[in-house]
C-alpha cells in the first residue's frame, strides 16, 4: 500500500488539531515527523514544511521580541540617569575616578552573570553622566587606554557627548575592544556621534571598517546586534 498523502480530523478525531505545533518540533530523531500535508477541516490543506516554517518564523520573532525588550531596558537604565547639576569639575573627575576603580573592582571580583553587568551597567550611567562635566577630560588618551575602566569612561562620555572628531579612533577602539560590556556601548556611543553628525556624513571607510567587525562578533549577542543598527542607519542613508 502507497504511503498516504494526508491526514485529516474525521479519521483520527479533532483532539489531534491542537498537537500539530507539537509534532512539528519534537518529532523523533529518525522518524519521518508527519505527513507531507495536513488536511483540516472545511477542506483547508496546508504543506507541512509550511507549517514548519511558520511555526519558526513565529518562534524567531518572540525571540527579537525579547531582545529588543531587553535592549530598550538596558538603555532606559542610562537614559533615567539625572542630570549633574551642582556637581563642580573637579568633584566629578574625582567621581569618575571612583568609579573606574569601582568597574575594575567588578571585572576582578564577581562573576560574569546578569548581577555582575547590572552593577557595571549602574557605572556606565554615572559615567554618563559626569564624564561631560570634566572640562578636561583627554577623550583621546582615554580611548587609547589599556585600562577597560578608563575605556569605558570614553565610552561614556561619548555617548552623552558625541563629538564627531573622535569618531575615527571611536571605531578603532570598539572593533579591537576586548571587553564585550565595554564593546557594547562603544558600538552605542558609535551610533550615537552618527546620529549626531548624520548617517550621510560619515566616511565611507569608517563604514566599511564597522561591516568588516560584523561577521567577527558572535551572531546571537547584544554586541551584534548593536553594531547591526548602526550600519542599518548607515546604509539607509548610503541609499
Amino acid at each position: 500500500m502507497g504511503e498516504r498523502e494526508t491526514w485529516t480530523t474525521d479519521e483520527f478525531g479533532a483532539s489531534h488539531e491542537g498537537a500539530v505545533g507539537v509534532l512539528l518540533r519534537k518529532a523523533a530523531p529518525g522518524i519521518t515527523p508527519g505527513p507531507p500535508s495536513i488536511e483540516l477541516p472545511g477542506g483547508a490543506k496546508f504543506q507541512y514544511r509550511q507549517l514548519q516554517e511558520r511555526v519558526e518564523a513565529v518562534e524567531q520573532q518572540a525571540a527579537e521580541a525579547r531582545q529588543a525588550g531587553d535592549e530598550a531596558s538596558r538603555q532606559a537604565r542610562v537614559a533615567l540617569v539625572a542630570g549633574g547639576e551642582g556637581i563642580r569639575g573637579t568633584e566629578a573627575a574625582e567621581a569618575v575616578g571612583r568609579l573606574v576603580d569601582e568597574f575594575t573592582d567588578l571585572r576582578r571580583g564577581e562573576p560574569s552573570g546578569p548581577a555582575r553587568t547590572y552593577r557595571q551597567e549602574l557605572v556606565f550611567a554615572e559615567l554618563a553622566r559626569l564624564t561631560p562635566l570634566v572640562a578636561d577630560y583627554d577623550t583621546a588618551s582615554a580611548l587609547g587606554s589599556p585600562d577597560g575602566g578608563t575605556r569605558l569612561a570614553a565610552y561614556a562620555r561619548l555617548y552623552a557627548r558625541p563629538e564627531e572628531e573622535f569618531l575615527p579612533v571611536l571605531v578603532e577602539t570598539a572593533v579591537s575592544e576586548e571587553l564585550a560590556f565595554n564593546q557594547y556601548w562603544a558600538f552605542h556611543a558609535i551610533g550615537s556621534i552618527v546620529d549626531a553628525v548624520g548617517p550621510g556624513n560619515v566616511r565611507l571607510d569608517t563604514v566599511r571598517r564597522l561591516r568588516a567587525c560584523l561577521p567577527l562578533l558572535p551572531q546571537d549577542s547584544d554586541r551584534v546586534r548593536a553594531l547591526r543598527a548602526v550600519l542599518r542607519r548607515l546604509e539607509s542613508a548610503a541609499g
